[in-house]
C-alpha cells in the first residue's frame, strides 16, 4: 500500500483527505505543521506528500527544500490559493511535482496522486522518453495564429541537425514541451529524453547527480553511480532554469562539451558520451554572463540555435484554441462530455493575464471541466479571482475587444 503524507494546518482538509485517500487504497498519515511533518520524516518515509504552500510555522518553499535535501527522489504536490500562483511556479522549480489549486477537487487530486507515482521521478524531475510521451501530448499543442507557426518553422528547422538549443520563456511557456518536440523530430527520437531541474538539483552534490560518482567501499570494491549526462547518452539533455546552474558545474559541463568527454566524481576514467543539449532560461542568458552569472564561453557552446517562446497574454488570438484542446484532454481525463464554453467564459480566458501561462490555463481548464453542471463551461466554473481581475480591468479599458 503507497503511503501519502498530507501537511496542512487545516485540519478539516486534512481528515477529508485522509478519508478519500484512504478509500482510494492509499495509507494516509496526517500533520498539521511543518516542523511536525520534518519529525515525521525523520521516522518514516511517504511514497508521496501532499503539502499546503502556506503553513503557519514554516513557509512551503522552505520547507519544500528541506524536504528535498533528505529525499530528493520524494514527490511533492503544493496545495495553492490562485494570488500564490508565482510562488507556486518557484516551488515547481525546487522540485515540487505539481501543484492543485484551492478548493481541492478530489478528483483532480486523485488524477495528480496518480500521474505523480507513476511518474519516474528521481531526485532531480527527470524522464527517459522513448517515442511519444503522454504528459508532452496534452501539454504541447500547436496555435493557430502567427506566432505558433514560426514556432513550428523553427522547430523543424533546428530538429534534424546537431545543434545545442537555448529556449527562452516566461514559467509555464511550454519551454519543456518544446525541448520534447525537437527531440522527438531528431534522428535521436528513439533514444533518452532526459530532464533536469537546475533548482531541484542536490544543493552539496550537484555533480554526482549530472555526472556520476565513484566511490571506494570499506571492502575495496568500488560503487558506480551513473549521472544523468550517462543516463542521457545517445539522446538530449534538457536542463531547465540554466541560470541557477552553480558556476563549478557550468564549467565541467564546459569541459564536456568541449571534449565530449566526461568523468565521473571520484573516478579517473574518461568517458565518451554522445548527446545533445539543450537548455531553457526565463531571462537571455548573454546578460548572465556580463553580470558574471553565467559563463560566456559555456553561452556560446549552447547557443548554436534559440528559439524564443512568447507569453500566452501577448498570443490571446490563440488562447481559445488552446482552451478547446486542454477541455478535451480534461474530457477525457475525467470522462465527461463538456461540449465548449459560454460567451461571457470565454471573453474571460481570452483577456486573462495568464502570469504562469500555458501551466495555468491547463489547470484552469481541468478544475472548470470538473466544476460545471451543464453541457458548456460557464463564469461560475472558473476562479472568482480571474473573473474579478478580468472585469476590472475591462471597465478601465471599455474599448478593448473581446
Amino acid at each position: 500500500m503507497q503511503k501519502i503524507l498530507v501537511i496542512d494546518d487545516d485540519r478539516d482538509l486534512c481528515f477529508l483527505l485522509k478519508q478519500f485517500l484512504g478509500r482510494k487504497g492509499y495509507d494516509v498519515s496526517i500533520v498539521f505543521s511543518g516542523e511536525e511533518a520534518l519529525e515525521h520524516l525523520q521516522h518514516s518515509k511517504p511514497d508521496l506528500i501532499i503539502s499546503d504552500l502556506r503553513l503557519e510555522d514554516i513557509d512551503g518553499i522552505t520547507l519544500l527544500g528541506r524536504i528535498k535535501e533528505k529525499y530528493a527522489d520524494l514527490p511533492v504536490i503544493i496545495i495553492t490559493g490562485h494570488s500564490d500562483l508565482k510562488t507556486s511556479a518557484l516551488a515547481l522549480k525546487q522540485g515540487a511535482y505539481d501543484y492543485v489549486m484551492k478548493p481541492l477537487l478530489t478528483e483532480q487530486i486523485l488524477l495528480t496522486i496518480q500521474e505523480a507515482l507513476n511518474k519516474n521521478v528521481r531526485g532531480i524531475k527527470f524522464m527517459k522518453t522513448l517515442g511519444a510521451d503522454k504528459q508532452d501530448s496534452e501539454i504541447f499543442f500547436w496555435g493557430a495564429a502567427d506566432t505558433s507557426e514560426k514556432l513550428l518553422k523553427q522547430l523543424k528547422l533546428v530538429a534534424p541537425t546537431e545543434y545545442n538549443v537555448i529556449i527562452y520563456g516566461e514559467d509555464g511557456t511550454g519551454k519543456r514541451s518544446i525541448a520534447s518536440e525537437i527531440h522527438k523530430k531528431s534522428r535521436r527520437s528513439e533514444m533518452p529524453f532526459v530532464v533536469v531541474r537546475s533548482g531541484a538539483l542536490p544543493k552539496e552534490t550537484p555533480e554526482e547527480a549530472l555526472f556520476g560518482s565513484e566511490k571506494e567501499l570499506a571492502d575495496g570494491t568500488k560503487k558506480i553511480t551513473k549521472g544523468l549526462l550517462e543516463e542521457a547518452n545517445g539522446g538530449t539533455l534538457f536542463i531547465s532554469e540554466a541560470e541557477s546552474l552553480p558556476l563549478h558545474v557550468q564549467e565541467t559541463l564546459l569541459k564536456f562539451l568541449q571534449k565530449r568527454k566526461m568523468q565521473r566524481v571520484g573516478g579517473n576514467q574518461d568517458i565518451n558520451l554522445d548527446l545533445r543539449v539543450f537548455v531553457s532560461a526565463n531571462k537571455r542568458l548573454w546578460n548572465a554572463t556580463r553580470s558574471g552569472k553565467f559563463k560566456e564561453d559555456l553561452y556560446h557552446k549552447l547557443n548554436d540555435f534559440n528559439i524564443t517562446i512568447s507569453p500566452l497574454r501577448q498570443r490571446r488570438e490563440e488562447i481559445p484554441a488552446f482552451a478547446e484542446h486542454f477541455l478535451r484532454v480534461s474530457n477525457e481525463a475525467f470522462d465527461k462530455n463538456i461540449l465548449g464554453f459560454s460567451p461571457e467564459a470565454l471573453a474571460v480566458i481570452r483577456n486573462h493575464d495568464w502570469l504562469d501561462n500555458i501551466r495555468e490555463l491547463k489547470s484552469v481548464i481541468k478544475k472548470a471541466v470538473l466544476l460545471s453542471k451543464t453541457d458548456l463551461i460557464g463564469l461560475e466554473a472558473l476562479p472568482v479571482e480571474i473573473v474579478g481581475a478580468v472585469e476590472v480591468r475591462m471597465e478601465k479599458e471599455p474599448g478593448k475587444p473581446v
